[in-house]
């Protein structure tokens, strides 16, 4: 599995990708939210963090392995079943991927992107980055699923999505949490 999943996150599709949108975008903004989350736990007084050292790395260096494998198990799902590119930016999937960890969440591959994230927060031992601006973040781009890519997978995959619409939640997998009877 390690091997396959290590293949997938070295394919073209996820590498053109990296290089058209996490770096020139994604990565500077981080940054700044570095520098933002640094600034507002000095405004409101979080000047010790919330995890002692070394601790506090060791959960950044847990929380970014996970979320790289969740993220890296998400695109290797959309490039090898969707066949194309999970980012519209960098081409797109030609079918539509109801299966594996999409059979539980529409958007499964936000868990690995909010716990990368989260990590540079942790390692920053940043209150203001973990639980205000992470959570922001992620309402944010919820809503940005919501208003702007899920018509357009409507437009592209038509009936087929509105199906997969109703059957799987947009992000918490309640599947998972509900008994079997």
């Amino acid at each position: 599995m390690i091997k396959q999943l290590l293949k997938a996150a070295l394919r073209p599709h996820i590498t053109h990708m990296v290089a058209k949108v996490y770096i020139p975008t994604l990565f500077p903004l981080t940054f700044l939210i570095c520098l933002a989350a640094l600034w507002l736990d000095g405004v409101l007084g979080f000047k010790n963090g919330f995890i002692e050292a070394p601790f506090h790395l060791w959960a950044a260096g847990i929380s970014f392995t996970l979320g790289l494998f969740l993220w890296v198990l998400t695109y290797e799902q959309l490039t090898r079943i969707g066949e194309g590119s999970p980012s519209p930016a960098a081409g797109r999937t030609v079918k539509l991927v109801r299966s594996g960890i999409y059979a539980y969440s529409r958007n499964p591959s936000l868990f690995g992107k909010l716990l990368g994230f989260i990590s540079v927060g942790l390692a920053l031992n940043s209150i203001s980055f973990c639980f205000i601006l992470a959570p922001l973040l992620l309402m944010g781009s919820l809503i940005e699923k919501v208003v702007r890519q899920e018509p357009q997978l409507i437009e592209i995959f038509g009936d087929e999505y509105k199906v997969y619409q109703q059957e799987v939640p947009l992000f918490i997998p309640w599947k998972l949490f509900k008994r079997t009877q």
